[in-house]
């Protein structure tokens, strides 16, 4: 008889006998610790979201942080990247999860995925695609709504089959997943709600890796957040006592490894706010106490990006959803050891060094440099269109008594002009008169006869104008950007635009032409041509430049718009959006611009602006190689 004969009837014998040669994950509650294959393991990981980092940087930030004596790699499962409208589906490029997470095991390192379906991670809508506030009742996410959980369980009828054979117990590399989203900060503590997701998850990952919880440190948080049989772990800070915040850890639940979930080494930033920095000793000091107490801990974030497009999501510091909103900015610089460009700070070195002294997950991988950056130069935009203009208004526009919010419109990103004719009877007020208009998401500027008049800001909740009316206006126009979606606390149903009415005096408008401009393309300004008296474009406007790389870079490089002297708008690089730009507002002056963004010399670039308010004096930009996050704020 063969060997292969032999442990065939082994198997038949016994059939645990093959079982034991599978990988598992557990929890040890008696010696308090993670066991891999039944070995003691512990890890220092990172978070690393590959939807905001092109995906050619992908290997290149893994890597490092590997050099860095990191084990283990973090990141979110964002939602709207994958389903941005319902039922279609997009897994490729930037949202190719699967090669992602294949990168990941090649370098030897695992991961912890967090699938949400919430996430949070300062994205727009905390990564919930836009439609879903159509086709749910409100104050329902995150509950036991039946529709709610509906549409949750067929996005996870899709993601998790390709999530599953990347699962440790399935010989792949994923260790922990997370259920939830620091549930214990939303106000819904629905408990019918997490017992449902919990075995929705269940039903996918069953024991192939240890399912988990994260929350803040606080005892409020954890009597919402904690799921029962799902091991409930802490996030926190600097700042923060760390063996009180894992005392939160033991109380509802007897042993296990300790877990700091989210540790921050940096900050988020808002606009009109300062950048935010945390420093590398007090960084430091926390790593060498929880190492001291055998924790594991995942830095959010290692790495933080770049929020391309209308990504960014928004805050709200109040306990009213129409005050204290602070949008945040395109960079996710953060802050963080590697910096937006994915370049080693001095505390990533700070970070490697104390893993080496205390001799855990020492690498021998080299400690990596910044890579060059490319100045390239100033170049001229010539003005193309304003966006009053019929070639501008590329979608159809809606009729409708009432002003309706963007979601109604079915747009997702950009602006929406909301125009009016003014009636004699309207026209017959004392001026100054008052404009109210009382739900503003979340910016707005006030034209007459496509004159800027005024503007209003959600951020500062101002909702009323004063105007000067005279019997020859004709038109009210009002311009409403969308800045983000709210991520984070109980207002995320964050509707945008307006939807209440509008009032002149004591007059209320009608009807209303809503004209949307979400700017998902701008391949058709192509064809617009330039026009030679530059006071002729009515702003807001669209520019554009087309220009060579200098002959003296032999390849692309990364490198930084600067848009200063620039008031506020949107930049489009060989139509990829680069993001949002607000020198004025504060501190983000430069864009990130990867290199594979642009084409080599002598291949031609293209670069579309859309300015809001005001130019340049020259109307041009610099490419630079520097970052600019910390200009002055507009108070």
């Amino acid at each position: 008889m063969n060997w292969i004969s032999v442990c065939l009837l082994c198997s038949l014998i016994n059939p645990v006998f093959l079982d034991t040669q599978k990988p598992t994950f557990t929890i040890d509650y008696e010696n308090n610790e993670f066991l891999k294959d039944g070995k003691v393991f512990r890890y220092v990981s990172g978070s690393l979201h590959y939807f905001r980092i092109p995906q050619p940087y992908w290997k290149d930030r893994i890597q490092k942080m590997k050099a860095a004596g990191l084990n283990t790699i973090t990141t979110y499962v964002e939602w709207s990247l994958h389903e941005p409208f319902p039922g279609v589906y997009d897994f490729e490029g930037i949202a190719d999860l699967e090669y992602f997470i294949e990168l990941i095991k090649n370098e030897n390192m695992y991961l912890i995925l967090r699938p949400g379906p919430y996430i949070c991670a300062e994205r727009d809508f905390g990564g919930f695609p836009y439609w879903l506030l159509n086709v749910t009742p409100k104050k329902s996410l995150r509950t036991n709504n039946s529709n709610y959980k509906k549409y949750v369980s067929k996005w996870f009828s899709v993601l998790m089959p390709i999530v599953q054979p990347h699962l440790y117990g399935n010989g792949g590399n994923i260790i922990l997943v997370q259920v939830e989203n620091e549930y214990g900060s939303y106000y819904a503590c629905d408990s019918e709600y997490k017992l449902w997701i919990r075995d929705l998850f269940r039903s996918y990952i069953e024991d192939k890796a240890v399912l988990i919880t994260i929350d803040g440190c606080g005892q409020s948080y954890f009597d919402c957040g904690v799921i029962p049989e799902v091991y409930a772990t802490v996030d926190f800070g600097v700042s923060s006592n760390a063996s009180q915040c894992f005392d939160l850890m033991r109380k509802v639940q007897k042993g296990g490894p300790l877990v700091n979930s989210e540790f921050y080494p940096g900050w988020l930033t808002h606009w009109q706010e300062s950048e935010s920095i945390v420093n590398t000793i007090d960084v430091v000091k926390q790593m060498k106490v929880m190492l001291a107490m055998n924790a594991s801990f995942s830095f959010y974030m290692f790495h933080g990006g770049t929020n391309f497009g209308f990504t960014s999501g928004a805050n709200t510091n109040d306990t009213i959803e129409s005050i204290g909103y602070l949008p945040q900015l395109t960079s996710y610089d953060y802050n963080a050891p590697l910096d937006e460009a994915g370049d080693p700070t001095e505390k990533y070195f700070k970070i490697k060094q104390t893993l080496e002294e205390a001799k855990y997950a020492v690498t021998n991988e080299i400690s990596p440099n910044p890579s060059p950056k490319g100045a390239y130069g100033k170049f001229y935009l010539k003005p193309l269109v304003s966006i009053f203009e019929k070639v501008a208004q590329r979608i159809k526009p809606v009729i409708s008594n009432v002003p309706l919010p963007f979601e109604d419109l079915d747009i997702n990103t950009g602006f929406v002009m909301y125009e009016t004719t003014l009636t004699d009877d309207q026209k017959n007020v004392e001026n100054p008169v008052n404009l109210t208009v009382n739900t503003v998401r979340d910016r707005a500027i006030i034209y007459l006869d496509q004159v800027q008049v005024g503007t209003m800001n959600r951020l500062k909740a101002n909702t009323t104008i004063g105007l000067n009316i005279n019997r020859t206006v004709q038109n009210l126009s009002i311009l409403i950007e969308n800045q983000g979606r709210i991520n984070f606390g109980d207002f995320i149903e964050d509707r945008k635009g307006i939807f209440d009415q509008v009032i002149l005096g004591n007059k209320i408008l009608s009807p209303w032409k809503m004209t949307a401009y979400p700017l998902n393309d701008t391949s058709w300004i192509s064809s617009i041509k330039s026009v030679k008296n530059v006071n002729s474009v009515k702003l807001p406007a669209f520019y554009k430049t087309q220009f060579t790389l200098p002959v003296n870079y032999t390849k692309c490089l990364d490198t930084y718009l600067d848009t200063s002297g620039w008031t506020k708008g949107v930049v489009f690089l060989n139509n990829v959006n680069l993001g949002r730009y607000w020198p004025l507002g504060g501190p983000q002056v430069t864009l990130y611009v990867p290199a594979p963004f642009l084409k080599p010399s002598p291949y031609v670039n293209t670069l579309v602006m859309l300015e809001l308010e005001g130019t340049s004096q020259d109307l041009s930009v610099k490419f630079v190689d520097k970052p600019i996050l910390d200009g002055p704020i507009m108070t």
